[in-house]
C-alpha cells in the first residue's frame, strides 16, 4: 500500500519521530502490532523493515500511522533522510497484541529505549474514562536521558513513572531492573499490589533490548507475576513466509520448538521463550 510522509521530526540525535498518511490503511489497530515499511526510492534489494505501532489517527487524507524509531543501520538511515511527501510502502497492521489487564489486575509497565513505544501505545488505553485500569505504574530504562522517550503519554495515561539511565543522567543511575526488582519483592506472590490497592494483582507488560527482557522475565518468573513480551527481531516479510524470524520456544517435547515473531507474536508469554535464542536485530 502507498503511503506519503506526512511530517519527519527529529527527537534527538539518534531518535526519530515519522507520520505517514496511508489512504486505505486500517484506522485502529491493537497495542503491540506493527507495520513494514519500504522506502520507495531504495530499490529492489531494499527490504522492509518492521516498526512498532506508536499511534494511528484518522484524517481526510486516509489514517495517519505515527511510528518513533532509532537511527541504527541502512533501513533506519534511509528512512531519516525522508521528507514530507516522500512515498513509501507499507503493510500491515500484523501481528498480535498485549492483552489489556482485568479490573483485578494492575499493570506494571517496563520498557527500554525503542521498546517503548508499542508499551505507550498500550498505556494510552488507560485514558479511557470507563476503564477499569488502576494503579498502572511504569518503569522506564535507556543507557542515556536520549533513551527515555513518551513522558509525556504516561503521564496523561496517569502511570506513575520511574526511570533509569545507566550514566546516571535522568532518573536513577543504574538498570531498569534495579528499581523493578525490589518493587516486585514488596508485593506478595498472591498478588497484592501495594498497601492502597491490595486487591489487585501485579502483571507485567514489557518490551525493549532483548538483555532486558531476558532480565525482566527472569524476576517475573521468580516472584509469581505473569509477564507479557513483546520481542524485537529482523523480519523481511511481516506474515510468516520468508520464516526468518523464528525464536525457540518451550516445546512439549525434547527437541526445540520454534515460532515466528511476525506470525505467532511478537507478543508472548515470557515463560514461553527461551531466552538465549531470542535475538533482536538492527534496522
Amino acid at each position: 500500500m502507498r503511503a506519503f510522509i506526512a511530517f519527519a521530526r527529529r527527537l534527538s540525535p539518534a531518535y526519530r519521530h515519522l507520520a505517514l498518511t496511508a489512504p486505505g490503511f486500517p484506522p485502529t489497530f491493537r497495542p503491540g502490532q506493527f507495520v513494514m515499511l519500504k522506502p520507495l526510492s531504495a530499490g529492489a534489494p531494499f527490504l522492509a523493515r518492521a516498526f512498532s505501532i506508536y499511534r494511528i489517527a484518522p484524517s481526510r487524507e486516509g489514517a495517519v500511522i505515527e511510528i518513533l524509531y532509532k537511527v541504527l543501520g541502512k533501513g533506519t538511515q534511509c528512512l531519516a533522510q525522508l521528507t514530507p511527501g516522500d512515498a513509501l510502502e507499507v503493510l500491515g497492521p500484523f501481528g498480535n497484541a498485549f492483552t489489556l489487564p482485568r479490573p483485578d489486575e494492575a499493570p506494571v509497565l517496563v520498557a527500554g529505549g525503542i521498546g517503548v513505544p508499542p508499551i505507550a501505545a498500550l498505556a494510552s488505553q488507560f485514558r479511557n474514562p470507563q476503564s477499569a485500569i488502576r494503579n498502572p505504574v511504569v518503569f522506564l530504562g535507556g543507557r542515556t536521558s536520549e533513551d527515555i522517550l513518551c513522558l509525556k503519554d504516561f503521564e496523561e495515561a496517569g502511570t506513575r513513572v520511574a526511570i533509569t539511565t545507566e550514566d546516571g543522567s535522568l532518573g536513577t543511575r543504574g538498570l531498569i531492573t534495579d528499581l523493578l526488582r525490589p518493587f516486585l519483592a514488596e508485593r506478595r506472590v498472591s498478588g497484592s499490589a501495594g498497601p492502597q490497592a491490595s486487591d489487585l494483582r501485579p502483571v507485567i507488560y514489557t518490551c525493549g533490548p532483548h538483555g532486558m527482557l531476558a532480565a525482566v522475565a527472569r524476576l517475573a518468573e521468580q516472584h509469581g507475576v505473569p509477564c507479557q513480551t513483546s520481542v524485537e527481531a529482523s523480519m523481511a516479510c511481516g506474515f510468516g513466509a520468508c520464516m526468518g524470524c523464528a525464536i525457540e520456544v518451550v516445546g512439549p517435547g525434547p527437541g526445540p520448538s520454534y515460532k515466528l515473531v511476525c506470525k505467532d507474536g511478537p507478543v508472548f508469554d515470557s515463560r514461553n521463550i527461551v531466552w538465549g535464542s531470542a535475538e533482536c536485530g538492527a534496522n
